[in-house]
């Protein structure tokens, strides 16, 4: 029996920190886990570009980057991405910080952003603001914002329960379940 518990210790040391309320014979139950900032980072560099066409209105999202927020139960997500239309066939490239969490999806077992909410965009190139129409300024920030939703962070390789808080610190996420 302690080699047994020697070798779950051992695997979940592998797979990240995390405690265990109770165990028994044929259950246990996960309370809390840890998310590595950099290795969602490099799942999200692997699902770049994403694109959304819609018409002659074309966003590309070149980059995703989380970062600790200031609030310790948010993250910030940063995107790289170049608008282009008819007006603006050569692009606009501009940059958009989101505030954000964490949600966890039971049936697929994946991480994903959520309660998104757009902090701010900058445009790169301002003297292509004056083609950007008022439609085009609401169709940026929800596709991204729709499209942010979409993204992977990170796929468990057990069920768990949905999350109830995050805390940022160091590079890690805290997940409490």
């Amino acid at each position: 029996m302690k080699k047994f518990l020697a070798i779950i210790l051992v695997a979940f040391l592998v797979n990240g920190c995390v405690s265990i309320r109770h165990f028994n014979r044929s259950t246990f139950e996960i309370n809390e886990g840890y998310l590595s900032i950099k290795n969602i980072n490099e799942n999200l560099e692997k699902q770049m570009p994403v694109v959304e066409k819609v018409g002659n209105n074309e966003v590309k999202i070149v980059s995703v980057t989380l970062f600790a927020a200031k609030n310790p139960h948010r993250l910030v997500a940063e995107i790289e991405f170049i608008f282009t239309s008819y007006e603006i066939p050569e692009g606009l490239p501009a940059i958009a910080r989101f505030n954000t969490s964490l949600r966890y999806d039971k049936a697929t077992h994946e991480f994903r952003l959520s309660q998104i909410r757009l902090m701010q965009i900058k445009f790169l190139k301002e003297e292509l603001l004056e083609y950007l129409l008022p439609q085009q300024r609401k169709f940026i920030p929800d596709t991204l914002k729709a499209k942010l939703q979409e993204l992977i962070l990170y796929k468990s390789k057990r069920e768990l329960r949905t999350v109830k808080k995050i805390d940022v610190k160091e590079g890690q996420i805290k997940v409490t379940f």
